[in-house]
């Protein structure tokens, strides 16, 4: 990732989330993060994959807690208060995909003893087919929603908004597209309700899962 985004761009989008009094995550909070990830990922499409069709908690905790640890430097990642029932993950312009020698580091041998070698050739499988729609659609010059999740017990009062309103309105003001993908078709209408446009929808290959492809266009553009 370039350097100028990590020393201007991430700055700023942080400072305009703690205006909006949302809580900048530390380190120690990523465990938390990856527990409300575990419990929001509860049957969604494309972790049952990863998993053979049958939901595994261990393993879509797992997942956030690798993907977090090797994206601290080059994310924007909030909750909604120190309690954390619902955090935002963004990612700046230039992202194109996770690096597979640090997220082996991170903690990717514990997903490999605990559900086999083959979940890495699905996660990198999925990946490739992610970014490669995202540069579709954006050249990867975007802020990239890479995850929203909220608690179970937590959802329908109003935490989609409080996460997302902030960050795009700091991307309307910065005059940046975003983009967003989602595998559950109800999610689709909630994003919608934000500005995003569906701009694809189709099955991803070799798999039973589809995927919804979402793009945003600042408000000037409008």
């Amino acid at each position: 990732m370039d350097k100028l985004v990590r020393k201007i761009e991430i700055p700023l989008a942080k400072k305009a989330i703690e205006k909006a009094g949302l809580y900048i995550v530390q380190e120690k909070d990523l465990d938390r993060l990856a527990e409300v990830a575990s419990d929001a990922y509860r049957d969604y499409p494309l972790h049952n994959w990863f998993t053979k069709g049958k939901y595994d908690a261990k393993v879509s905790k797992l997942i956030m807690q690798i993907s977090l640890k090797t994206m601290t430097e080059d994310a924007v990642i909030y909750a909604d208060s120190e309690e954390i029932n619902g955090f935002a993950v963004w990612l700046p312009f230039g992202f194109t995909g996770s690096k597979t020698l640090p997220f082996l580091m991170s903690g990717g041998l514990s997903l490999i003893l605990h559900a086999g070698i083959g979940i890495i050739g699905r996660l990198l499988t999925y990946e490739t087919y992610a970014m490669n729609l995202k540069k579709e659609f954006t050249d990867h010059y975007d802020w990239y929603l890479y995850n929203l999740s909220i608690k179970r017990d937590a959802q329908g009062k109003g935490l989609a908004s409080k996460l997302l309103r902030p960050m795009l309105q700091f991307c309307d003001d910065e005059r940046m597209v975003t983009y967003l993908e989602t595998n559950k078709e109800s999610n689709v209408g909630l994003y919608q309700h934000y500005g995003f446009n569906l701009m694809k929808e189709e099955r991803i290959p070799k798999t039973l899962v589809i995927h919804y492809a979402m793009v945003r266009k600042p408000f000037y553009e409008k």
